[in-house]
């Protein structure tokens, strides 16, 4: 945990300085209540040796003062360590999203949606009391109550040594049962994921679940997933109770031992009545920072698993390394790509997704890569823009290597149109703006004129600013297209990659949409990617991909006269025989 925790601290170095002020208010509040015990301590022993009282006021006003600073102290700690914690969780969520930016699509696709999401919003939260509460009275109760016995040892050497034996027992006994807790914990934390991960499931795709009456069935597994996860909770609660009653017996143990060790003393003559009454004060001074930590330490019995989950994010290491510094300067434009022997096999699979995979696409060409699903088609996008890396063989753009460029750089040379086109949940003009910030309105009105996308902006209830929706869910597949065809217009990279964009789009529209990719080609080096092969007719040169490989290439009319796979997929698809 401690690595974890110096994990945290390490994103807000304040934090560091800032918990040290908090140790130190906390140690100041436990000097006013040993203040006041000594005060009592010395109080007591006047009224029992004596019957006057006028030296008694001084000590009174002072023990009011005690208390009125212990007030304002705490007033002051409680009202810190919150900001503490608030700046910590802020720079965690920011290093939580860089993380995942930093993994990118094709290492972040391998995780759960659900387990993404929990991280990120319902783990980061319970750090609140583990930083700005728990942290701190570790360290201020342990120095407190080590001070606190230090004067109780002056007094009575076996007595200090009793009560200080049985302060520090205390968080030494949460200390060895913190593997019993670990254990506990991992198990409720996956658990907590499941069962988010498998009720956002249902949540998006409750259509389906109706579409086949799976949601009574669905509803029980999720009900056995509750089941199993307040399972897992009470056994995680059953241990933490478990090691801190263990602690928690440390007190009143200490306590009796060292009244009942104070009062032989006295009562033989080795300690003044004076001495027994400052071991009774101190004694109960002693162990109040462990009753502090005992309850610092149950608020933060769900940071404690959620933390680690938060770092397990924060640690993993990016597959791909973005170690270029410099883009080197393109020597044409548009630029050629070569891909050179490709092989690369996903971790979840046994057969490669490419397998000596080899292109050259001239500047300005237009190629089109077809083939079965699972040729390995859309692989050669996510190698091309470095989602991840390829086992063996390289591409190059311009005649360099695409390691040369550094993420940013790379990807801004390559304007991409996806099958699922996803907007985001904004305006119209917002999920444009995405491929250039600094776009003017001039130039967003000429790209949404070549994506053929005017009338249909123009019919919507608030034209640009309209909200298009989770997903741009409030748009037809045809609009969503065409505002895909007008960011990558906007954005005017020297290379473009269609990867399937008509195949979600019916025949009125793909007309439409088969012209605007014309014109959004047209000086660029494109790469299509399609199973619809209407789209690729007037491509320059068409690659037939299968098991990762090139298996033909040529023109439209060549490939059909050779009479091979590409004639089977054209005779597939319009029922002609090849």
């Amino acid at each position: 945990m401690r690595s974890t925790i110096k994990l945290f601290l390490a994103l807000q170095p304040r934090a560091w300085v800032e918990i040290v002020g908090l140790v130190g208010l906390m140690l100041l509040v436990t000097a006013t209540y040993v203040g006041q015990g000594l005060l009592i301590a010395d109080l007591l022993s006047r009224v029992f040796s004596s019957n006057e009282i006028d030296g008694l006021l001084a000590p009174l006003a002072t023990i009011g003062v005690l208390q009125l600073a212990r007030i304002v102290l705490i007033v002051a700690k409680d009202s810190w360590a919150p900001r503490v914690s608030a700046r910590v969780k802020e720079a965690v969520r920011e290093r939580l999203t860089l993380k995942l930016m930093e993994i990118g699509p094709g290492q972040a696709q391998r995780m759960r949606t659900g387990d993404l999401q929990s991280t990120l919003v319902d783990y980061v939260e319970p750090l609140d009391p583990l930083v700005g509460r728990f942290v701190p009275t570790v360290v201020a109760s342990v120095m407190g109550s080590c001070l606190a016995s230090v004067y109780v040892v002056a007094v009575d050497p076996a007595v200090g040594l009793v009560v200080l034996a049985c302060a520090l027992l205390a968080p030494l006994s949460k200390a060895a049962g913190e593997r019993w807790i670990k254990e506990r914990g991992n198990r409720w934390m996956v658990s907590y994921r499941g069962m988010y991960a498998e009720s956002l499931d249902a949540v998006q795709g409750m259509a389906t679940l109706k579409a086949f009456n799976a949601s009574g069935r669905r509803g029980r597994e999720l009900a056995a997933r509750g089941e199993a996860f307040c399972r897992d909770s009470i056994r995680l609660m059953v241990a933490w109770c478990g090691t801190s009653s263990i602690g928690a017996l440390m007190v009143p143990i200490g306590t009796t031992a060292a009244v009942g060790l104070g009062a032989w003393h006295a009562a033989t003559g080795s300690v003044s009545v004076a001495g027994l009454f400052t071991i009774l004060m101190l004694s109960r001074e002693t162990f109040r920072p462990m009753h502090e930590l005992e309850s610092a330490y149950h608020a933060a019995y769900q940071a404690i698993p959620a933390g680690r989950a938060v770092a397990d994010v924060l640690r993993i290491e990016p597959h791909v390394q973005d170690t270029a510094t410099t883009a080197p300067a393109l020597r044409q434009t548009p630029p050629g790509l070569e891909f050179r022997d490709l092989r690369f096999c996903y971790p979840t699979r046994r057969a490669p997704a490419l397998d000596g995979f080899s292109l050259v696409v001239a500047p300005g060409e237009r190629v089109a890569i077809v083939g079965r699903s699972g040729a390995g088609k859309s692989t050669v996008l996510g190698l091309l823009m470095r989602y991840f890396d390829a086992d063996a063989g390289s591409i190059r753009i311009d005649g360099r290597d695409i390691r040369e460029f550094p993420l940013a750089g790379l990807r801004s040379l390559v304007g991409v149109v996806a099958q699922d086109t996803y907007l985001f949940h904004g305006t119209v003009r917002e999920n444009l703006l995405l491929a250039r910030p600094d776009a003017t309105d001039e130039e967003i009105r000429r790209a949404v004129a070549a994506a053929q996308a005017v009338d249909f902006i123009s019919r919507l209830p608030q034209g640009f600013e309209t909200v298009v929706g989770e997903r741009g869910l409030k748009l037809s597949g045809g609009e969503r297209q065409r505002i895909a065809i007008a960011r990558a217009l906007l954005k005017d990279a020297p290379v473009l990659v269609l990867d399937e964009p008509t195949s979600s789009i019916d025949a009125a529209n793909e007309a439409e949409i088969t012209q605007a990719l014309g014109d959004l080609t047209r000086g660029r080096t494109t790469v299509v990617i399609a199973h619809r092969l209407s789209t690729v007719r007037d491509a320059d040169r068409i690659v037939v991909m299968d098991s990762g490989r090139v298996v033909e290439l040529g023109s439209h009319p060549d490939l059909l006269a050779r009479k091979g796979f590409y004639a089977e997929l054209v005779a597939t698809q319009t029922g002609t025989p090849a």
